[in-house]
């Protein structure tokens, strides 16, 4: 059962790893990867409900698509795409993370982080679209409270209106 103290572990080096899009853009007091994650989860979970999709796989793939950040830190959406090495990265941080516990659960969480990664579900492709819209929230947010400076909200917005397809989500951010 040490593997227990290891996830735990590997969930207080995100509660405190700050995302770094924030700290760059200058956001005081930004969210970590953790507070990202379980909104994430939670828009997830209840949004897949009430579209009849699993809302508790929704949640768990929201939950574990950026645990390997754990170890290999936050890095932005936009440097992740010219990044080549970064997947790879990635990769291999989830198979350090996936030695270290029993194969059933590694085995799920890989099943979880390659679905997110192939988007071979509605619920991964939920999560990737969520995982946007969450970001924009966050900003509108920050704005909102002045902890970022004003027009981080339309920044963000226009980023996610290039990769957010679904309407619904859509509709939200105009």
């Amino acid at each position: 059962m040490s593997w227990i103290v290891t996830i735990f572990s590997l969930g207080a080096v995100l509660k405190e790893l700050r995302r770094e899009g924030w700290v760059r853009r200058g956001v005081k007091e930004p969210e970590s990867v953790a507070d990202h994650s379980y909104n994430l989860a939670l828009l997830s979970m209840l949004l897949a409900a009430e579209r009849g999709l699993d809302p508790f796989k929704t949640a768990a793939i929201a939950i574990i698509h950026d645990l390997a950040e754990a170890l290999t830190g936050d890095i932005p959406p936009g440097e992740k795409r010219s990044n080549k090495n970064y997947v790879e990265a990635e990769k291999e941080a989830m198979r350090k993370i996936v030695e270290k516990v029993p194969a059933k659960i590694g085995s799920l969480i890989l099943q979880l982080y390659n679905e997110y990664l192939s988007q071979s579900s509605e619920e991964a492709r939920l999560v990737k679209q969520l995982d946007k819209l969450e970001m924009v929230l966050q900003a509108t947010a920050y704005e909102r409270e002045g902890r970022a400076a004003e027009g981080l909200a339309e920044e963000f917005t226009k980023s996610a209106l290039q990769e957010i397809s679904d309407p619904s989500l859509r509709s939200l951010l105009s």
